[in-house]
Order: structure tokens, then sequence, then C-alpha cells
């Protein structure tokens, strides 16, 4: 399995193998409350318009690939904000049922601590809709719960439900330090 790192010019390649990691995961039931009915082609879709965030490195986007193909994936979105410049969102980790347990998912998270870091980013965050397995994944890599957000998530199904939001502090910084009187 080699983890990869994508950047605009690469993405499209992906996009189709992408969606058909997406489409696996929603059809297991792993998200439970999304939008279940979205094609293919939507799927794709959805990837592809990450390439001017991809370009402006304001998103990074990781594949773990096999002989059989792309098995999973994990994005992490950089806070553009001025009060902001320590911490990234995780904006998702997903891998095929195909794949499930084998190790793809601690290898992409592995790649995106390893990127925050040197991106300066000492502080990752995401939100997993409460309840789903999920949960279990993120403590185990050592991520903390912050805490439940009531009706988070809304869905396709008309729906809203709660979420759980993790962190995981990779370093400490002060990325604006005082001006020490002298």
């Amino acid at each position: 399995m080699k983890i990869i790192a994508l950047n605009a010019s690469t993405l499209p390649v992906y996009c189709r193998e992408l969606a058909i990691v997406l489409l696996d995961v929603l059809a297991d039931g792993s998200l439970p409350g999304y939008q279940q009915s979205i094609s293919r082609e939507e799927a794709e879709s959805a990837f592809y318009r990450l390439r001017d965030a991809l370009s402006k490195q304001e998103t990074l986007i990781w594949i773990a690939r096999d002989e059989s193909g792309v098995m999973g994936y994990a994005r992490l979105d950089l806070c553009a904000d001025a009060d902001g410049l320590n911490r990234a969102e995780i904006k998702g980790v997903m891998v095929h049922r195909r794949a499930r347990r084998l190790g793809a998912g601690k290898k992409l998270i592995q790649a995106v601590e390893e990127a925050a870091s040197q991106a300066r980013r000492g502080l990752l965050y995401l939100d997993v809709q409460a309840g789903t397995r999920a949960e279990s994944f993120w403590r185990a890599v050592g991520y903390r719960c912050l805490g439940e957000m009531p009706d988070y998530v809304c869905s396709g199904d008309g729906y809203c439900h709660s979420a759980v939001i993790y962190y995981k502090r990779l370093f400490a910084m002060n990325p604006y330090p005082r001006a020490v009187a002298s």
C-alpha cells in the first residue's frame, strides 16, 4: 500500500476512483444521515471541484493505493483565518470496505499529521456523526472527544443529527508572540 499526496494536476486522474470509495462508504451505512443517493458523476464532480483549493494549498488530499487502485483517502483543510493559523480541519478519512482493517486509515492519518506539522498546524479537529463506528477509530488514533453538538449534521432524509467534535494537539505553538518590553 502506498500513500500518495495529490495536487491540482493529479487529482483529476483519481476523481473516478475517489468517487467509488465515497459511494462505497455511503452504501455500507458508515455515514448514517448523510445523503445516500448521489450519483457517481456527482461524486466525481465534488472531488474535481477541489482542484482550486488544492492549487492554493488550502486543501490537502492523500490517497491510499494498492495494486487494485484507490482504497481510501484523507482530506485536510488548512484554516486561513488570521486567528486560526495554528489549526486545520480533517474533512474526511474514508476507506473502501475491501480495504478496511488493513491499516490504510492509520497510514492516511499519519500523512495528515505529518503534513499538518510541516504546515505549522499544531491543532487538528473534525466532526463525526454521534454514535457511528468512526468514533472508535478516532479515539484509537489518539484523538480526544471535545463534546457533542446537537443538530449539527442535516441529512438528505430531512433530519438533523448530533455530531461529536474530536481534536488532537500535535504540538503547542504561539504563532503571535507578544513583543517583550525592554
